[in-house]
């Protein structure tokens, strides 16, 4: 018999996010000082699920606004929303088809690598590789971290990070770990099911922001758009508001599910629920906006305008993206590996979410001349961008 145990809340409330309610910090207090270790049976006492026969056809949207991380204490409002079944097991066979299905395009031809142990996803680049190539691979990691959590989605299977440490861990001369990730049967979390279509309720509802609410249940399934994703994309239709904004609450859109107990539901995971670890901005008609998800002490879908683009800023970015003309900005705030990772969660959520919309997109990680424009225009520290054609669309209120 083993045990698992829980983790310490924290009491800290981020000024920019508010403060708990009343029954968020009772929940914060039960969940310090009241949970006790969970008994999880020993394999051989558990069983293989049968995993749910719809997974396969979940599409992009659900699959984002489905996905959680998990824990054994049975709670979903006391820390990880997704529920670890501690009666069942992934088989070697479930668990090497979640492997089997991480497929990311590529930026580099540098070694990045997925390992199976038991039911623990390694997560490996090539150790020696430095300066701007690292983070780019560091990025695609968390292109394949974020997969990995979404096939999971999919599937109804829950997974939970073991962290290594901010920047990975190193394995060897040639190989680093950037995170593992453990996967295993869980219980459905939503009512009774596996997946939710609906936006965020409860004490911090949904507040209507700048955009059309997103779709959250779309038509294309996740599992194999996975394998025809490309970092570039040719499409004939027209750019929107709503597909604008479906693009944005992709890469980090509010989803229904809790986590540490607060309303802090995204469509990325974030390391201990940190929310300003990276950012996500939007350059269109010479203005620039960073994308808020928080507003007011509750989840939303908007747009902050910061600044302008000078005309001379403007012919940069003709120059070195001659055909396009609206950017989403993926930037980060702190120098470890995680942020970039969390870049590479968003890169992730972007392309699929585009490609699942049919819009034409071509994405870039930055080198040092490209970053020194989008610095210029004002995003401190940017990192990659997805560039759009925008088809001469004007819209009236951004």
């Amino acid at each position: 018999m083993k045990y698992a145990g829980t983790l310490g809340l924290s009491f800290i409330a981020l000024p920019a996010y508010g403060f708990p309610s009343v029954s968020e910090l009772i929940n914060l207090i039960k969940g310090r000082f009241f949970m006790k270790p969970v008994k999880i049976p020993t394999d051989s006492e558990r069983t293989v699920p049968e995993l749910p026969r719809e997974g396969p056809g979940i599409p992009v949207e659900t699959a984002l606004n489905s996905r959680c991380t998990s824990d054994y204490n049975e709670a979903p409002e006391i820390f990880h929303w997704g529920m670890f079944d501690k009666n069942r097991k992934l088989s070697p066979e479930q668990i090497s088809q979640v492997r089997e299905f991480i497929k990311i395009p590529r930026f580099t031809p540098h070694h990045l690598d997925v390992r199976i142990r038991e039911n623990i996803l390694t997560f490996i680049i090539d150790n020696r590789v430095s300066g701007i190539d690292r983070d780019w691979l560091m990025v695609e990691s968390g292109m394949q971290q974020q997969t990995a959590g979404l096939i999971c989605s999919a599937l109804g299977i829950g997974m939970v990070f073991k962290n290594l440490g901010k920047d990975g861990t190193r394995m060897s001369e040639t190989e680093h770990s950037t995170v593992n990730i453990r996967v295993d049967a869980m219980k459905p979390t939503y009512s009774g099911r596996f997946w939710i279509t609906s936006p965020p309720v409860g004490n911090k509802p949904w507040l209507k922001g700048t955009f059309p609410d997103p779709d959250r249940k779309g038509s294309k399934p996740l599992i194999p758009a996975l394998s025809s994703l490309t970092i570039h994309h040719k499409s004939a239709k027209a750019l929107t508001a709503h597909s604008l904004g479906q693009l944005l609450w992709a890469a980090r859109g509010r989803t229904p599910h809790l986590y540490k107990s607060r309303a802090w539901g995204m469509t990325i995971p974030t390391w201990g629920g940190e929310q300003n670890i990276s950012g996500v901005y939007l350059i269109l008609n010479g203005k620039i906006f960073r994308y808020v998800n928080w507003r007011k002490n509750r989840p939303t879908h908007s747009l902050e305008e910061i600044g302008q683009t000078e005309k001379e800023l403007n012919e940069q970015l003709k120059k070195h993206f001659p055909s396009d003309d609206t950017f989403i900005v993926l930037g980060r705030n702190e120098t470890f590996g995680r942020s970039l990772w969390e870049v590479g969660y968003q890169m992730m959520n972007i392309l699929l979410q585009a490609y699942a919309s049919d819009i034409a997109y071509e994405a870039i990680l930055l080198d040092e001349s490209r970053k020194a424009v989008f610095r210029d225009i004002g995003i401190k520290a940017p990192v990659a961008a997805v560039a759009l054609g925008r088809n001469k669309w004007k819209p009236d209120k951004l």
